[in-house]
């Protein structure tokens, strides 16, 4: 009786959010979604829509809960080992790139286009079809976009990630099980699944550098913004402050951002060599007087004084024992009142999170799990981190600003 409750509460939920945001579209002259490929390529709910968002967000939970319930536990044990094979396929020989978006083709011309012959054309588009909605074969033979093979034909950023996660993280996750078990419970970032992916003894990012090709797809893959940049602005009071550090700050993006909005602000900007002389070399003249670039590896001494150290995405990189010891190389430089803030996700009790959202941080801390043997930190964490690195910082607390994904934490050296 009860599972036919829960089936029962899910299909009144999905039909009464989904006339939320059907609503929401009709009233704003908005198309109905499709997957066709002229459709948009995400549902324009505006930000201060949050009804209409979170209505959207229980459609897609409930779907997916009621498409559990409905499959039983025994087949959804069940593992497609097929599941990605045609979107490798598809993106390693430019298959979505073989005809322009509101034309058509054939298996004939993806043939000649591809290298691929025709039967391994054909079997290829079709499981991508059936399980994946890429193209669209409405007459027999004949091969049009759909909706996200028109995506990935005309947006490289799309494109790029689909590739890093398909060719760098898939890989990845599928030894993580073999790094465990080969290095039970390691904090060393060349003893992990990406090391065994790549038969290496080296770590992430040591491969990366030896690989030029696929360390620019992986710059391209976490150069997109994905929350705006008032979050941060508008919720630490870089007003008051004179100096801001920001360790491995890359090419300065935030650094740029805050000398932009408060000109009393300079801001120098640590990364590597290359990164530094690239970001120096990108930054726009009528700000090179107060934002600055230096070649820095933070796992040595800090050679500057500021009042707020800037770390972004940084901490959920590095186990525990290498963030400590990012956390002692700040010491010889900290002045009494200097500020630490560490811009991340913080791993959510299930409780206090949508199910989304909380899915959505745990797939983050197993990703680096695999690729570094680093971790999400969930609230309780943070503070104690702190003690392990020195009992003179003083954690103050940590808040995720509305409409953000990373948590503003904040500590003070109290020297």
């Amino acid at each position: 009786m009860s599972s036919l409750s829960r089936v029962h509460h899910l299909s009144e939920t999905i039909a009464r959010d989904t006339g939320v945001v059907e609503r929401y579209l009709k009233s704003n002259d908005l198309p109905t979604p499709t997957l066709d490929a002229t459709s948009l390529w995400s549902i324009p709910i505006a930000d201060d829509a949050v009804d209409v968002k979170q209505a959207r967000l229980s459609v897609i939970e409930a779907c997916s809960e009621l498409q559990a319930l409905m499959t039983g536990p025994k087949e959804l044990l069940h593992f497609s080992y097929t599941a990605y094979v045609s979107v490798k396929a598809v993106l390693r020989f430019k298959l979505d790139k073989s005809f322009p978006v509101g034309s058509e083709t054939n298996f004939q011309q993806m043939s000649e286009f591809s290298g691929l012959n025709v039967m391994n054309v054909k079997r290829i588009v079709r499981h991508a079809i059936m399980n994946h909605r890429f193209f669209q074969e409405e007459t027999p033979g004949i091969i049009t976009h759909s909706a996200l093979t028109a995506v990935l034909a005309q947006d490289e950023l799309a494109r790029n990630a689909l590739i890093v996660e398909l060719d760098e993280f898939w890989p990845a996750g599928v030894k993580a099980a073999d790094a465990l078990e080969k290095w039970p419970n390691s904090e060393e970032c060349n003893q992990t699944g990406f090391s065994l992916a790549n038969n290496s003894d080296k770590g992430m990012y040591d491969i990366l550098a030896a690989n030029p090709d696929r360390g620019e797809r992986f710059g391209m893959y976490f150069s997109q913004a994905d929350e705006p940049s008032h979050l941060l602005l508008e919720n630490f009071p870089w007003a008051d402050q004179k100096t801001v550090v920001d360790v491995g700050g890359s090419h300065g993006s935030v650094a740029i951002t805050i000398a932009e909005n408060f000109p009393q602000v300079a801001c120098i900007v640590q990364d590597l060599p290359d990164t530094a002389a690239e970001g120096s070399a990108r930054l726009p003249k009528h700000l090179q007087d107060r934002v600055s670039f230096m070649a820095h590896d933070f796992f040595t001494e800090q050679p500057v004084a500021a009042d707020v150290y800037y770390f972004r995405s940084i901490f959920h990189n590095w186990a525990d024992k290498y963030c400590i010891k990012i956390l002692q190389n700040l010491t010889p430089a900290l002045k009494p009142g200097a500020k630490i803030v560490i811009h991340e996700r913080i791993l959510p009790s299930l409780d206090t999170l949508s199910t989304a959202d909380a899915r959505r941080a745990i797939n983050m801390d197993i990703g680096v799990l695999q690729l570094l043997n680093a971790q999400q930190r969930e609230m309780h964490e943070w503070p104690e981190l702190f003690r392990r690195a020195d009992a003179r910082y003083q954690f103050l607390g940590a808040k995720k600003p509305d409409g953000a994904i990373r948590w503003i934490i904040e500590a003070e050296w109290r020297g």
